[in-house]
């Protein structure tokens, strides 16, 4: 997995590109988790780049929505393309996890 951080206006984006699984759920989770503290307003995950999702891969993505919950803070899902599109929707995640098809459906977290 390859991942990139950039900002996008002022929110934090953590982009993937590659397999989200147990082999590198610990890399994700080393830099999502940069972004949670306190004072953070949340996080961005652009999933443009990712192929591949596991279930290693969604408990990380549970258990980092649930740390931002309690911070009072929102992650959000960009980008996510078929398959990992279709089985995000199948597990329902939207429910805990925003997700846009697009980084142009939002400007702020304050829409969220």
């Amino acid at each position: 997995m390859i991942i990139k951080e950039r900002n996008m206006n002022g929110l934090p984006v953590v982009s993937l590109s590659g397999k989200l699984d147990i082999f590198s759920k610990n890399a994700f989770k080393e830099t999502a988790e940069k972004y949670t503290d306190p004072n953070s307003k949340g996080l961005i995950l652009d999933f443009q780049g990712v192929t591949f999702l596991d279930s290693v891969g969604l408990g990380a993505l549970v258990l980092l929505a649930k740390t931002f919950m309690k911070l009072k803070g929102r992650m959000i899902i960009v980008n996510p393309q078929d398959p990992v599109k279709t089985l995000l929707s199948e597990m329902h995640m939207e429910r805990i996890i925003p997700m846009y098809t697009t980084d142009s459906e939002f400007s702020t977290f304050s829409e969220l």
